[in-house]
């Protein structure tokens, strides 16, 4: 049997795979190594993972994960892992790697990752190819949820938001200037805490404010991502993660001001692992290293 991972900052789902048949789902906390330390991570999966898991023999782990991008951070998901499965061959991936195969496969494109956090890169039909590091919310995530919350928060507090939206924020949240400092500097998952701010910002999309903020933030993830790649207006161009699908329409519209096409957008890159794992390739890397 293998395990297949689908890790971001806010959630982690992990698919139980016996051959192309799904015996299970589960879901867990994110799991991104630059949040979580070998403890916390060890205490997600003993409490939240293997006690659904332990009459299983499982062969293969693959993890897919946000911030797995080092040889430190990899080590550190697959020795907590192994902990608990230590008969298991455990391969970690970066989640760039995750929303390549789910959009393409063995296929050519330009796969771009709009949840919490951001990320892109070329996929050959094998490996990937990034032009841009992803930075996290302080220096990136240009379109993605933290990057949302950032911009608006940002406008919240300095009074720049027009009067009806400000009110409505105050109606639904009642934040003090302490609550959202004190959540943004001294509690854990700040990007997390800033893009929660999308489920405010989804059913007030008509507005005006709340349209330009959003199409702004999707232009800069244009400029600072898709631009970046070699014939990128003649390549296919596909996104994974919950920004990306609940504002399509937004995406869409600066993609054809771009003159790029996108092929398809998902919620989440798990189906298409999924199909991808259930196959044999028989090229296959068997080197955990190999697709960080």
């Amino acid at each position: 049997m293998k395990l297949i991972a689908d890790s971001g900052s806010t959630k982690t789902t992990w698919i139980l795979l016996e051959g192309d048949r799904v015996k299970n789902t589960i879901t867990t906390t994110g799991l991104n190594p630059y949040f979580h330390n070998s403890a916390s991570v060890e205490s997600v999966i003993r409490a939240d993972l293997a006690p659904y898991l332990v009459e299983y023999h499982l062969r293969e782990i693959h993890f897919y994960g946000a911030g797995c991008s080092t040889a430190y951070n990899n080590g550190m998901i697959r020795d907590a892992i192994h902990v608990f499965f230590r008969k298991s061959h455990v391969f970690i991936y970066h989640d760039i790697l995750a929303a390549a195969r789910a959009l393409f496969s063995d296929g050519k494109g330009i796969a771009c990752i709009l949840g919490t956090g951001c990320n892109s890169c070329y996929f050959d039909g094998s490996k990937t190819y990034s032009q841009v590091n992803s930075l996290g919310y302080l220096f990136g995530d240009e379109g993605a949820g933290s990057y949302l919350g950032k911009l608006f928060l940002g406008a919240y507090l300095k009074k720049e938001l027009p009067g009806d939206l400000h009110e409505a924020f105050d109606t639904q949240y009642g934040f003090t200037l302490e609550d959202i400092l004190n959540s943004l500097y001294n509690k854990p998952s700040p990007n997390r805490f800033l893009a929660s701010f999308s489920h405010f910002l989804s059913p007030n999309r008509e507005h005006p404010f709340v349209q330009d903020l959003l199409l702004r933030s999707f232009q800069d993830f244009f400029n600072t991502h898709i631009r970046k790649y070699n014939d990128y207006q003649s390549l296919p161009i596909g996104f994974t993660g919950s920004i990306a699908n609940t504002y399509s329409e937004f995406l869409m519209k600066i993609a054809k001001q771009e003159g790029v096409k996108i092929t398809r957008i998902i919620a989440s890159p798990v189906e298409g692992l999924v199909e991808y794992h259930a196959k044999e390739y028989p090229k296959e890397k068997r080197d955990e290293d190999t697709q960080n």
